[in-house]
């Protein structure tokens, strides 16, 4: 009779959203008390878990095996979705390491408890930040003092030679666009808030 061995692999995942943050001092920390663990790391979004690195660590580990990850947000920020991924790890008998909370399986009951407690606290808490976005942005409006998101200079550049293309060689609003890689909609914006019209 056969028996199947577990794989008792362990695996770092670290994540940060944008290459300004330094992904490897998430890595430095957890390996410091997981120096045998391999490390997968990524710079993308947490918005959604369908993430490359990710993608390709939840395809690798097998049953025993162990992900350790520095905080609950690195896994990402939708609750729903970072509980499907605890709930198939927790199927498919693969650990789940949360290093801030005194390192925690969050596939355990006890686990899994704190961790919905956790994320749905933190999904108030960004509802509420929005909220109060909205809040300001409409007083800015009613003020007049909005401005809306700011066009990078890139951009900018871009809009300028568009116009340029118009005044000088008569291009079409479309044509112009096109031909400078920017929407149309940007295009009017930037008409819209230099008053060219």
């Amino acid at each position: 009779m056969r028996f199947k061995v577990l794989s008792m692999a362990k695996y770092i995942y670290a994540r940060t959203s944008t290459t300004d943050q330094n992904v490897d001092q998430q890595v430095a920390k957890l390996k410091e008390r997981h120096s045998d663990a391999t490390v997968y790391k990524e710079q993308e979004s947490g918005k959604s878990t369908d993430r490359p690195v990710f993608n390709e660590l939840k395809e690798k580990v097998a049953s025993g095996d162990t992900i350790v990850v520095l905080s609950v947000s690195r896994l990402g920020r939708n609750t729903v979705q970072v509980l499907e991924f605890i709930e198939l790890m927790k199927e498919r008998a693969v650990a789940v390491i949360v290093d801030d909370l005194g390192g925690i399986d969050v596939t355990s009951s006890m686990g899994k408890l704190v961790l919905t407690t956790l994320a749905a606290v933190a999904e108030m808490q960004r509802e509420d930040i929005l909220e109060k976005q909205r809040i300001g942005i409409d007083r800015a409006k009613k003020e007049g003092k909005y401005q809306g998101k700011k066009q990078s200079p890139k951009t900018i550049k871009a809009c300028k030679e568009a116009i340029n293309l118009m005044t000088k060689l008569d291009y079409s609003k479309m044509k112009a666009a096109r031909a400078t890689g920017i929407s149309i909609a940007t295009l009017y914006r930037y008409i819209k808030s230099e008053n060219l019209t």
